[in-house]
C-alpha cells in the first residue's frame, strides 16, 4: 500500500511539472512569436510599409509620378494572371494592356467585370481615380461568421445601406434558385467589406466610392476563402497556392491637394470593430495632387 501511495504522487508531482514546463514553454512562445490576426491587405503599398501612415501619392498628370504606383499593382496581381478566370472572377486575369497581351474570350470577360481597375485604365491613377485592392490575410486559423438574412437577429445599426442591399438581393436570388433549382453562381455567405473616411473632413473629401467588380457583392466569397473549416490542420501553416479573392475600391472623385485618411474594415458576427484595433480592420491615406 505504501510503494502504490509513493508512486502515484510521484505520477502526480511529473505531471504537475510536465504542465508547469508546458505552460511556460506556451507562455515564452506567445511572447516570442507575432499574433496571427485577421488581416485586410491594402495594395498597393510603399516598399517600405507603415500600417500608421500608409500614404498613396502621385499628381495624375504626371506618369512618372504614378507609373510607380502602376508597377506595384501589376506585381502584385501578376499572381492571379490566368486565361480561364473564375466566374466571378477572383481578381483582374491580366496585368498587360489590350495592345501587349494575347486576347482571349473568358480573360475580356472578366476585365469587362474589374473595369476601371485594370492594367487598360492604368487602374485609374492617370485620371486622379485611383484603384485600391484589398484582401483578407492570416485566415487559415479563423472561421467566419458572417452576416446574412437568414439570421434571426438585427444588423448593426451602422452597416452600409449598401451591404444591407446585396445581402437582400442574395436571399431573394437564393430563393428564386432554390424554387427553380438552378445553380447560382453568386449564391454563398460573404464577409462583407466597406470603406468610407476615417474622420468627418475624409468624409467630405473622399468622394463616391465604388466596389469593383461593381455586379458582385461587396465583399468576399467565403466558399472561395481557405479559412480553418476548409483546409487541413496540417496545411494552416502554409501558404495558400491559390491566392485569396480580392475586393476593389474605385475612388471617382478625391479631392485633390489634401490628404484623406481612409478606413476599411469587415463586418462578421465574430469580430467586433474597434478603431484602435487592427483586427478585420485598415487604413491608408491617399493624396491626389
Amino acid at each position: 500500500m505504501g510503494l502504490e501511495k509513493r508512486t502515484i504522487k510521484i505520477i502526480l508531482i511529473v505531471t504537475v511539472s510536465v504542465l508547469v514546463v508546458g505552460g511556460i514553454i506556451g507562455l515564452i512562445l506567445g511572447l516570442l512569436l507575432p499574433y496571427r490576426y485577421v488581416e485586410l491587405e491594402v495594395w498597393p503599398r510603399a516598399d517600405v510599409y507603415n500600417y500608421e501612415q500608409p500614404l498613396i501619392q502621385f499628381r495624375a498628370a504626371d506618369p512618372g509620378s504614378w507609373q510607380p504606383w502602376f508597377d506595384k499593382i501589376n506585381n502584385f496581381l501578376r499572381a492571379y494572371e490566368t486565361t480561364v478566370p473564375e466566374d466571378p472572377p477572383r481578381a483582374p486575369c491580366s496585368t498587360q494592356r489590350h495592345d501587349q497581351r494575347l486576347t482571349s474570350p473568358n480573360c475580356e470577360g472578366s476585365l469587362r467585370a474589374w473595369h476601371p481597375c485594370t492594367a487598360d485604365k492604368f487602374y485609374g491613377y492617370n485620371l486622379g481615380k485611383p484603384c485600391v485592392f484589398l484582401r483578407l490575410n492570416h485566415i487559415h486559423y479563423w472561421v467566419p461568421e458572417p452576416y446574412n438574412m437568414s439570421m434571426r437577429m438585427s444588423l448593426p445599426d451602422d452597416m452600409p445601406d449598401n451591404i444591407k442591399r446585396a445581402m437582400q438581393i442574395l436571399a431573394n436570388e437564393q430563393r428564386n434558385q432554390n424554387i427553380m433549382r438552378l445553380p447560382s453562381a453568386l449564391h454563398g455567405d460573404y464577409v462583407w467589406v466597406s470603406c468610407n473616411g476615417e474622420f468627418s473632413s475624409d468624409m467630405e473629401n473622399i468622394g463616391p466610392i465604388q466596389y469593383i467588380p461593381a455586379h458582385s457583392p461587396p465583399g468576399f466569397p467565403i466558399n472561395r476563402l481557405h479559412t480553418a473549416d476548409r483546409i487541413p490542420r496540417a496545411a494552416r501553416a502554409l501558404p495558400d497556392q491559390i491566392p485569396a479573392p480580392l475586393v476593389a475600391v474605385y475612388f471617382e472623385n478625391p479631392h485633390r491637394g489634401v490628404v484623406i485618411n481612409v478606413e476599411c474594415r469587415i463586418w462578421t458576427r465574430d469580430i467586433v470593430y474597434d478603431r484602435s484595433s487592427r483586427v478585420g480592420r485598415a487604413r491608408f491615406e491617399i493624396l491626389v495632387e
